[in-house]
This record gives C-alpha cells, sequence and structure tokens, in this order.
C-alpha cells in the first residue's frame, strides 16, 4: 500500500505485482514520487538477478563507486543496517573527492 497525490488529495493505492519490466518502471516512479526520494531509483528486471547477488532483503546498504565497483557492502539487515557508517563512508568520499 502506498498513499499517493490525486488532484490534490492523498490517496492509498495497493502497489501489485508487475508483469513487464515497464510495469516495474512505472510502479518505481510512482513510489519514488510519492516518497520524495532525492536519490536515483534502481529497476531490477524481472529475474531478481540484482536482489539474489546483492542479498538485499530485508535491508542493506551498498554504495557503487564512481567506476561502478562495489565501495561499501553493509551486513543484511536489521542489524546489519547501519546508516551512520554509510553517512561516514560518504562524507570521507566527499572529502577524498573535494582535492580533484
Amino acid at each position: 500500500m502506498l498513499f499517493v497525490e490525486s488532484d490534490g488529495k492523498k490517496e492509498l493505492i495497493r502497489v501489485t505485482q508487475t508483469e513487464t519490466f515497464q510495469d516495474r518502471v512505472a510502479t518505481a516512479k510512482t513510489c519514488s514520487a510519492s516518497l520524495h526520494l532525492s536519490i536515483p531509483t534502481l529497476v531490477d528486471k524481472a529475474d531478481n538477478a540484482v536482489n539474489s547477488a546483492y542479498a538485499g532483503w530485508p535491508d542493506r546498504m551498498a554504495i557503487v563507486d564512481l567506476d561502478g565497483k562495489i565501495a561499501y557492502y553493509g551486513e543484511k539487515g536489521p542489524g546489519g543496517f547501519k546508516p551512520k557508517e554509510v553517512e561516514k563512508w560518504l562524507q570521507e568520499f566527499r572529502g577524498d573527492r573535494s582535492d580533484d
């Protein structure tokens, strides 16, 4: 279930299982907009290969660097979900980049 705005009113909608990649993209766009996300939203294909490779369920934090390589890979949540650790890594990375 997800709250979305329609004609200035909030409406609760059911997010259903998708049938096609295009459906997944549309659902991701709806969720991203409704949650006012400021980070990119990526969509896995129907085979869920990315989910399987990164074992993101129930939650996991990973940072992919500018070269497309895993720079940080957190433990499985909820115990391994450490946003402060990720924030520290990102601040250090940003510090390293400010010298360029």
